[in-house]
């Protein structure tokens, strides 16, 4: 009698294809998850320039601003008759939040991600009061190089 071979796979074989497919689906998963990463990290130097040209904007003009920059309160005062609407009609209230969803800050950030406004000098009041803020600085911590941050600068500072 001849023994006739079935035809199939090894449990071998399959557990190797299942190793490969397992490889495959982290390197893509990795992949996948960089550039989104890279998505986020363009989104937050995005809305820091955009506040930074809001500020600048708000600072050239004497009557809205009085030749300074505002403080935190002042940039975040998002109510309908608030800071913000009233003096920066073209802030859009999205760019004061990172891409998870955290309010921007004053010295130091509650989270690596969170952006960070501070002005100049340390005491001042905003564009109203005794002491203008003369200066700015914006910055966005980045998930694809967390070392080194997205950092604008006031032109005035």
């Amino acid at each position: 009698m001849s023994q006739r071979r079935l035809a199939g796979f090894t449990m071998v074989e399959v557990i190797i294809v299942l190793m490969v497919l397992g490889i495959l689906a982290l390197l893509i998963l990795n992949s996948l998850q960089t550039v989104q990463a890279k998505s986020r990290d363009a989104t937050r130097r995005s809305d820091v320039d955009n506040i930074a040209q809001q500020l600048e904007s708000c600072y050239n003009d004497k009557d809205k601003c009085n030749g300074s920059y505002p403080s935190l309160l002042q940039l975040t005062d998002t109510s309908p008759s608030g800071f913000a609407v009233t003096n920066l009609p073209n802030l859009n209230n999205d760019w004061l939040y990172d891409s998870s969803a955290g309010a921007i800050q004053g010295r130091s950030a509650s989270a690596a991600t969170q952006y960070q406004y501070t002005v100049t000098p340390d005491s001042c009041s905003g564009t109203g009061g005794k002491v203008l803020c003369q200066g700015f600085t914006l910055k966005a911590y980045q998930e694809t190089n967390p070392e080194h941050p997205y950092v604008k600068e006031s032109f005035n500072k």
